[in-house]
Formats: structure tokens, C-alpha cells, sequence
């Protein structure tokens, strides 16, 4: 066996766990960790030099649509209706190669930040999924439907609603037994599917045994149509079609109608991501994160997508879910620096089932992010947990390992090129944005008809 050692370094194996001048070794053959605890030896010449180094378990991005990274900028500082009239045009331009381009450059960007794992709701098919195989990340991935005849990427492909579900079951089972790969059914909300095509998909999830990942209860008008339509919250309603009763993964929940909704979101099978900066931008709101954890609710942290955040840094999402509940709440003991850090790793793990745990320990998977806190934002750095929620950031990040194999060694991708996928992705958004008759750079757009079409929340 091959073990490779992380020498002399701070680790933080869990929130509740630190480790000072200590090591942790892993397997490159079986992908897991071998050894955690006190320095055994020497620096070899084939360990990594823990000094002036934090250790923790890699980051998991529970919300994400990693494809639309081109739109990054692309509509800013507008009002909601005239945001999502100019992300839908633009998505419609959206071939697959538009696409590949960026899920390539969030991979890129998630690696160099620090994420090992995210969950992703957009176009997927087993090329796009071997992409993300060949980067050595981890993806729950959920290709989405907004209703049985709508045709969600039609420059990319002419596939409906029908045949993604049809062709759901059959991509997980190309990926069955991958160790990086999931595959889960992606509806995008209640109010573009309908009771009727949840319900199908609550059946075809308990048939297939696949994992759900849905859009639930971002706005609060939302919640208020979902109670006028159907007599419950988007959050009952999953729950009266039977969606909770496999793997759940509900994106946003930023407005819980009542108790009962909290109750349906801390059951077993459930897991949500929380998206707070995605949500501020949005103007969505604020989740109610204290509640969560007093209810049970297991929460992770989310960027969204590139048009509703601009970064996929998940160390911002920890700082910003962290100081937005104390804020709000005038409490500065709401959400603490250990619980935003648990979000953005065993929290977000839920989504995986039990394929990833969201901390270091012997025999756990071998994910695992080094950051560098030599730098003057971190002197000094008396707990690291609280570096970790409020003064870390992702280009602090020297390192990723993802199942024993490093993607990020000493800040160079070793698994993408990056300066390739970059030029790319700006020659393609300059063919799009040709297409809409702008020029580059953007100032203020006209105002076009509203389409929510695909349009990710």
C-alpha cells in the first residue's frame, strides 16, 4: 500500500476535533485515510510538509449549477423579473459545448477554493459526468425537468421533461458503483412541475432507489401561490406526493411555512442547502438557520449558481450564513463558527448518503483541503475553527485531495487546464453575448418578457 503522509500541520478532523503539530496519512491506493494523530517521523520526501498549514476535511457545495458559470456577471443589480428575462435568453444561446465550458471552469474554481464535492441540478449526461470524473471531484448530479413537454436546454439538446426522467434511471445505472459519481432526479419546483409530475418522480425515485434534488420554498411568494394552488407549502406538498420518502434533497427552504414544514425537513431522508448569498443577492431572504438546528434539520452550505452568487468560494457562503443570522436575529450567538463550519462538511455530506462523511478519521474517504495561514489575515490564529468561518478564504487553499488523488498540489491544478477552459469560456460568452445583440462589457439591459423557463433559483 502506498501511504502518503501530511506532516507538522494543524488538523481540524471535525469541528469538535483539533489536532496541533500532528499527522494524518492516506491510502492512494483505496482512496481512505490511514492514520490520524501525533507526527510519527521525519518529512519524507514523498509526504507534504504540514508547517504553517491547516488541514481540513474537503468542502461540499450542496447547491450548484456548475454549467452556468458563463452567465457570471451577466445581469447584476436588477430586479428579480428583468434578472431572470436576461439569464433566460442567454441560456437559451446555451449549446452543450456552452455548457461543458462551464462545468470545466467551476470545477476549476471549486478545486482551487477548496471543494471536493457538489451537488448539481442542470443539463447532465454520461459525457458531461466523465468530465467530472476525470477532475477527481465528487458530484450528486440531477438533470432538470421543469414539466413533462418543456425542453429546458433546446440549443443544447431537444430532449422534454418525459425523456429526462426516462433517461434518468439509466445514467445512474451507467455510474452504479462509481465511487465519485451519483446520479439523482432533478425537478426544479412545484410551481414548474406540478403535483402530478412530483408524484411520478417520487415513484420512479422509490423504484430506482435515486436520491430527489428540488428547489423548495425559496421566495416567499412562491410559498404563498403553492398555498393558494394546492392548500399547503411547496415543503407539504413534497412530502403529500411522497418525494421524503428516499433521499431528499431540498435546495433553499429560506421560508418554512410553519412547524410542520421544519418537522418534514429534519426527517431522516432529508438534506437542504443553504444558498445565503445567492439568497441576499436575490432578495429571497433569509433562511432560518437557528431553526433548523433546533429542529433537527440537517443544513449545508450551497453558492448556487454563477449568475445568482458570482463565486462558488465556500468560505464566503460559511462567513455570510454565519453573520447574516446574528444580524438578523441581533444575536451574536445564532449560528456559531463550529456550526457554519459543520454545514460546509458533514452538513453538506448528507446529500451523499453514507459515501462521504464530511470529516477526517481512519478509514473515512481520503478528502481532505490544505490551506495555507501564514499569511498577515490569519496572525494570529488562536482557534482555527473560527479562522475557518470568518478570516479564511478560498485562494488560501494550496492543496485538494479527493479519494487519495491530489487535484490541487501547492496551487496548480493537476487534473485541468485551467488557462485553456478561461480562454475558452470567454470566447463563448462573447459569441453569446454577440448573439444578443450587446457588446462587451455590459452596461444596463433592456427590458425583455419575463420566461422563469429554465432559469435556476
Amino acid at each position: 500500500m502506498s501511504e502518503l503522509r501530511v506532516v507538522g500541520a494543524t488538523i481540524v478532523a471535525d469541528p469538535e476535533r483539533e489536532l496541533r503539530d500532528a499527522e494524518i496519512a492516506y491510502s492512494s491506493d483505496t482512496g481512505r485515510v490511514t492514520y490520524l494523530g501525533p507526527v510519527r517521523g521525519p518529512v519524507r520526501s514523498a509526504d507534504l510538509d504540514g508547517t504553517g498549514r491547516l488541514v481540513l476535511p474537503g468542502l461540499v457545495n450542496a447547491h450548484t449549477h456548475a454549467g452556468m458559470s458563463l452567465l457570471r456577471g451577466h445581469s447584476d443589480d436588477e430586479p428579480l423579473d428583468r434578472w431572470l428575462g436576461h439569464i433566460r435568453a442567454f441560456e437559451l444561446r446555451m449549446t452543450r459545448d456552452d455548457i461543458r465550458a462551464g462545468l470545466l471552469l467551476s470545477m476549476a474554481e471549486m478545486i482551487r477554493s477548496g471543494t471536493v464535492a457538489f451537488a448539481d441540478m442542470y443539463l447532465w449526461d454520461a459525457g458531461l459526468v466523465g468530465d467530472v470524473r476525470d477532475a477527481g471531484l465528487r458530484v450528486l448530479a440531477a438533470t432538470a425537468v421543469f414539466g413533462y413537454d418543456a425542453v429546458a436546454y433546446p440549443a443544447a439538446t431537444p430532449e422534454t421533461g418525459a425523456q429526462v426522467l426516462d433517461r434518468t434511471s439509466t445514467l445512474a445505472a451507467e455510474f452504479a458503483g462509481d465511487e465519485l459519481v451519483q446520479v439523482s432526479f432533478g425537478p426544479h419546483a412545484p410551481y414548474t412541475c406540478g403535483p402530478e409530475l412530483l408524484a411520478d418522480v417520487a415513484r420512479r425515485a422509490t423504484t430506482h432507489d435515486l436520491p430527489v434534488h428540488i428547489h423548495l420554498s425559496e421566495t416567499a411568494g412562491e410559498v404563498r401561490d403553492s398555498l393558494d394552488r394546492n392548500g399547503c407549502s411547496p415543503i407539504a406538498l413534497a412530502h403529500r406526493v411522497g418525494l421524503d420518502a428516499g433521499r431528499l434533497h431540498v435546495a433553499h427552504a429560506v421560508h418554512p411555512h410553519d412547524d410542520a414544514d421544519l418537522a418534514i425537513l429534519a426527517r431522516p431522508t432529508v438534506s437542504v442547502a443553504h444558498c445565503p448569498v445567492s439568497n441576499l443577492k436575490l432578495g429571497a431572504g433569509v433562511a432560518p438557520v437557528p431553526e433548523f438546528q433546533g429542529s433537527g434539520v440537517c443544513a449545508g452550505l450551497g453558492t448556487d449558481s454563477m449568475a445568482s452568487n458570482n463565486s462558488a468560494d465556500m468560505f464566503e457562503e460559511m462567513k455570510t450564513a454565519a453573520l447574516v443570522a446574528r444580524g438578523t436575529r441581533r444575536d451574536p450567538t445564532a449560528v456559531l463558527a463550529a456550526d457554519v463550519v459543520r454545514m460546509a462538511t458533514r452538513g453538506g455530506a448528507r446529500a451523499f448518503g453514507d459515501r462521504l462523511s464530511g470529516r477526517l478519521a481512519v478509514g473515512e474517504p481520503a478528502d481532505l483541503i490544505m490551506l495555507d495561514v501564514t499569511a498577515p489575515h490569519a496572525t494570529p490564529m488562536p482557534e482555527p475553527v473560527a479562522h475557518l468561518a470568518y478570516s479564511a478564504r478560498g485562494s488560501d487553499v494550496t492543496d485538494v485531495v479527493v479519494a487519495g488523488r491530489r487535484l490541487l498540489a501547492a496551487g496548480r491544478l493537476t487534473t485541468l487546464d485551467e488557462a485553456a477552459i478561461r480562454a475558452d469560456v470567454r470566447h463563448r460568452v462573447a459569441r453569446i453575448t454577440a448573439e444578443l445583440g450587446r457588446a462587451l462589457p455590459s452596461g444596463r439591459r433592456p427590458t425583455r418578457k419575463v420566461d422563469r423557463g429554465a432559469t435556476q433559483g
